[in-house]
């Protein structure tokens, strides 16, 4: 059975042991995830790419958060389609990996408090300015758009292991 390996600059291949099922690896950084782990994740991927053979592509975690287009045709999928599926999954673990790194609930929420209020205070004064009808801000659409930002952080924060035993 002929295995397929990457060539990734610098990075290095974990072989790590212990199953991949048990809340330690569960709670494992990603860049730190096996092949054996990485496998597993991308098997939970949708079906459409389930015809591939993950466990023979021993990509680490390391090496998954950086997969590229060229990767994954030197692994064998061509379709497009396909491609783009698993990178986009492979995108949005990383921007759940990196931002829950950097920023903890308690800042996050700080940051939906401040964010909330400055909307508040913004809706309340362009009320008692001119409580007609006007035409929508771009600083009260920033505004929002900021709102909807931390909130997704927020979920995002909330979504990972630890906080799924607790909801």
């Amino acid at each position: 059975e002929r295995r397929k390996r990457l060539k990734f600059g610098g990075g290095r291949v974990n072989h790590g042991s212990g199953s991949p099922s048990t809340r330690d690896s569960e709670m494992e950084p990603i860049n730190s995830w096996s092949p054996r782990r990485v496998s597993l994740w991308l098997q939970g991927l949708d079906s459409n790419v389930q015809k591939y053979p993950f466990d023979q592509w021993q990509v680490n975690g390391e090496q998954l958060l950086r997969l590229s287009q060229q990767n994954l045709e030197e692994l064998g999928v061509k379709q497009i389609g396909h491609q783009e599926l698993i990178l986009e999954a492979v995108e949005l673990l990383c921007a759940l990996t990196y931002d829950l790194e950097t920023e903890n609930l308690k800042i996050l929420m700080e940051k939906l408090r401040a964010v909330s209020g400055t909307l508040q205070s913004f809706i309340i004064s362009r009320r008692k300015a001119t409580p007609t009808a006007q035409r929508t801000s771009g600083d009260l659409l920033y505004s929002v758009i900021d709102l909807l930002q931390i909130t997704k952080a927020i979920f995002s924060w909330l979504n990972r292991y630890p906080c799924k035993l607790i909801l």
